[in-house]
């Protein structure tokens, strides 16, 4: 993982940055007592960890975090062996390197597939001079994306055969290596509305590939236009916040698809789509009213969740018919 520069170092290695919400971590040691203590700072959980002594041991983290998420790649070299009793929050692993052999639960594997540790449930891993990639996710957030997707308010987490009855796996390793990517940009870090937006499509994958929860359900076939009301009325008086799909569904009280598929008979686009365009106009009015001197497009950009600011560009011509700059400079 790319990170921005560290403006503070610990005598052992470790490293720490905040950059706007988003905060970094570091660390590089050879002794395995600290890398067992750097793990378990970083999975807020007393971590197990032995190096064995036949071959020279190394450890290298590098994490990016926000409240919700944590994106971290690790680095060993030596033959390892480590677990934990239970995580507070789900956890995904890909080992991209090396040889990695997990048993999560009952449930046995290789790392070099991604696999998932729920809640609760025991971890114990051995591997050698391995790169691993994982994700940590808020076990409530997760959650909340989960009853979005499936309608239901009582999801509970499956806690045995999540790893045995998985589904695309490719799809998983891609969400993650994805995720880490994004976590890295400062488009992303500093955007809380895109964060949101990268945070969620990872989960989305994530649940879609892992049975944590029941997701085929029958969607809710009678949703009415007061729902779609709802909706309307939750992103326009939350259109500063960084709100997903998921969050407007809840809010209308149906399943993001039945919600998909009642914006898409009232007004041919998507709730995110509505929500983009109702956001452009809000950048255009903000354009509108500041001084150019003190403002730019691309701040304009940002703070209304457009990570790219010449997509803004493209979509904010097509709607108005004309460059946010040309707006600004009125």
């Amino acid at each position: 993982m790319a990170c921005p520069p560290l403006t503070s170092s610990a005598s052992d290695g470790r490293s720490l940055v905040t950059s706007g919400v988003v905060r970094w971590q570091s660390a590089r040691t050879a002794s395995p007592a600290e890398a067992r203590e750097s793990i378990t700072e970083l999975y807020s959980t007393t971590v197990d960890f032995a190096a064995t002594s036949d071959r020279r041991f190394g450890y290298g983290m590098s994490a990016a975090e926000d409240d919700t998420v944590s994106v971290a790649a690790l680095r060993f070299e030596g033959r390892c062996r480590s677990g934990a009793e239970s995580f507070d929050d789900v956890v995904i692993a890909h080992a991209v390197r090396g040889s990695h052999r997990w048993r999560v639960g009952e449930e046995r594997g290789i790392g070099s597939v991604p696999f998932m540790i729920p809640p609760g449930v025991e971890l114990r891993v051995e591997f050698t001079s391995a790169h691993i990639r994982t994700v940590k996710l808020d076990a409530a957030y997760v959650q909340d994306v989960a009853e979005s997707l499936s309608g239901s308010r009582d999801e509970v987490f499956r806690a045995e055969g999540v790893n045995t009855r998985r589904r695309h796996p490719g799809l998983v390793a891609e969400a993650l290596a994805s995720l880490e990517t994004m976590m890295a940009q400062s488009s992303v870090r500093d955007s809380a509305l895109v964060r949101a937006q990268v945070r969620r499509h990872a989960v989305v994958s994530i649940l879609s590939s892992f049975p944590l929860v029941e997701l085929d359900r029958q969607p809710d076939r009678g949703i009415q236009s007061r729902r779609v009301r709802l909706a309307v009325a939750f992103m326009e008086a939350h259109a500063h916040e960084p709100i997903t799909v998921g969050d407007i569904a809840i809010a209308s009280a149906t399943t993001t698809r039945s919600l998909q598929s009642a914006f898409r008979r009232a007004y041919d686009m998507t709730p995110m789509q509505y929500l983009r365009q109702f956001r452009l106009g809000l950048a255009r009015e903000e354009l509108l009213a500041a001084p150019a001197p003190r403002l730019s497009v691309r701040d304009v950009a940002l703070r209304w969740g457009f990570a790219h600011p010449g997509r803004f560009a493209q979509q904010y011509a097509a709607t108005f018919g004309e460059h946010p700059s040309a707006t600004l400079r009125r």
